[in-house]
């Protein structure tokens, strides 16, 4: 579960739209099919106003910032790049100073440091939260109301997101917990992924391991899988644990000198992520989410790099420190992210596939 941009952007211009030609879907039930042909092809016929063109230019932006930038061959390309993406986010609030996802993720680009943005974060969040509110109770009609429900309520989402994650970027472990509950109060089912934070946060705070399990527990509609129901079990969030809780788990074992423990997170961490081995050894950084975080297939490789990513905080543990090792080592060099590195060696030399001739029969 994570926000989609293009989707969103989409989702706003045809319920926009719906309302502007007063479609019933019961009479019309194929509007929806064609109006998201003709966002696919050019969306520039479903923009009639600068609140519809602001977000679209919100999704532009992020379309460069968050999932190009990070890719680009030089820095001077990720530079212009970025660049762009600002002026489409400085027009983006021209067209609409209520925009609030513009508002911070120019504040996100302009700011020096976190203390600057968070700082930035908090004193707006009001303004974001009562704007929310405002939709919900002004809707006078149905596009209104579904509008108010859902999608007008994610750049409040978005906002508390950003203000747990920076707090756990700045080393405020029990800020960043209270930002993650309050999101998670605002929104069960966490689009915003912002129960992930909270996670780390705790993993920071060195709770008791049964904590983290409570947690979940206390948010099991956060942790549904996407589509399905509670699991055959019967239990609520009961399907198999995401990297977050592996990682915060891990984590906890390895402080408490458990190691026996923390291996067995890890091996279940790389049962769950079959590709882990890489990711584990190299424990890439990659760049936060403007937007929010960044919208990759739940289970993935991919996933995975991010959660280690935004587990820097962890990983870091002990770094620096003469007698201790740091956590991110215990990782790289445990046995088990060895023995699949090793393996994954051997399947891409070529003897491992038959010899230039073909091998033998």
């Amino acid at each position: 579960m994570a926000f989609d941009p293009v989707q969103e952007d989409c989702l706003r211009l045809i319920l926009a739209n719906m309302k502007r030609d007063g479609v019933q879907l019961l009479q019309d039930p194929l509007y929806i099919e064609r109006a998201t042909d003709v966002f696919q092809k050019d969306p520039s016929p479903l923009i009639h106003t600068d609140r519809e063109r602001s977000f679209h230019l919100v999704a532009k932006a992020t379309e460069l910032i968050d999932y190009r930038a990070p890719f680009a061959a030089t820095e001077a390309e990720a530079e212009e790049q970025a660049n762009a993406a600002e002026a489409y986010l400085r027009e983006a609030v021209e067209l609409d100073p209520r925009n609030w996802d513009a508002q911070r993720m120019l504040a996100t680009l302009q700011s020096s440091c976190d203390d600057e943005l968070i700082a930035y974060l908090l004193d707006h969040k009001q303004d974001v939260a009562s704007d929310a509110a405002g939709l919900i109770e002004q809707a006078s009609n149905p596009y209104e109301a579904e509008f108010a429900r859902d999608l007008g309520q994610r750049p409040h989402q978005r906002w508390i997101a950003a203000l747990a994650s920076r707090f756990l970027i700045a080393g405020q472990y029990r800020k960043a917990l209270s930002y993650a509950e309050e999101g998670l109060a605002v929104s069960p089912t966490d689009l915003a992924g912002v129960r992930h934070t909270g996670m780390l946060a705790m993993a920071k705070l060195e709770v008791a391991p049964e904590e983290l399990q409570r947690y979940r527990t206390r948010h099991a509609a956060a942790y549904q899988i996407t589509g399905q129901g509670p699991s055959r079990r019967g239990h609520t969030g009961g399907h198999k644990p995401d990297a977050w809780s592996l990682i915060a788990q891990m984590s906890l074992a390895y402080r408490a000198f458990d190691f026996t423990g923390a291996t067995t997170a890890l091996r279940t961490l790389m049962r769950v992520y079959p590709h882990a081995a890489m990711p584990l050894y190299f424990q890439t950084e990659f760049p936060d989410g403007a937007f929010a975080r960044v919208n990759v297939q739940p289970g993935s490789e991919d996933e995975l790099v991010i959660a280690l990513s935004e587990a820097t905080p962890l990983l870091q543990e002990g770094m620096g420190t003469p007698d201790s090792a740091s956590f991110a080592l215990w990782i790289a060099e445990h046995e088990l992210v060895q023995q699949a590195l090793g393996a994954q060696d051997a399947h891409m030399r070529p003897e491992a596939h038959g010899n230039a001739h073909g091998g033998e029969a």
